[in-house]
C-alpha cells in the first residue's frame, strides 16, 4: 500500500519527497482488501454513531472521513446513492459503498 503512495526508502536520506499520481493508486484504493475492509469498519462505525437515518448515516460519515459537513449537492447524491444501492443491495452494504467512496475522495487522501 505505502510504496503505491510513493513510500520514501528509510534508509537513504532526501531532501524532497517526490510523488506521483498513477493510476494503479486508484485501482488500489478501489480494489484493495485492507481498503475494502476498512471501508466496512467505516460503515459499522456509522451505523452505531447515526442509527438507520439516511441523512444521519450521511452527515457522520462526511464528518469522520473528512472532518466536515458535505456540501448540500454531496449530501443530495450520497443520499440517491444510498437509496439506490439499499434496494439493490441492502442497508449494509450501502452504506459500506458510501464508506468507500468517501475513501476514495481526493480530500480523504491527499494532504492540501
Amino acid at each position: 500500500m505505502f510504496e503505491v503512495f510513493d513510500l520514501p526508502d528509510q534508509n537513504v536520506t532526501c531532501p524532497k519527497r517526490y510523488v506521483s499520481t498513477v493510476p494503479t493508486q486508484a485501482l488500489t484504493l478501489l480494489n484493495n482488501e485492507f481498503v475494502l475492509k476498512h471501508a466496512g469498519l467505516l460503515a459499522q462505525r456509522i451505523h452505531r454513531e447515526a442509527g438507520e437515518n439516511a441523512a444521519a448515516q450521511i452527515e457522520r460519515g462526511y464528518e469522520i472521513a473528512l472532518a466536515r459537513k458535505p456540501a448540500d449537492e454531496e449530501r443530495r447524491l450520497a443520499l440517491e446513492f444510498l437509496e439506490r444501492e439499499t434496494k439493490s443491495a441492502g442497508a449494509d452494504a450501502a452504506l459500506a459503498g458510501l464508506a468507500h467512496v468517501l475513501l476514495n475522495l481526493n480530500e480523504f487522501v491527499y494532504i492540501r
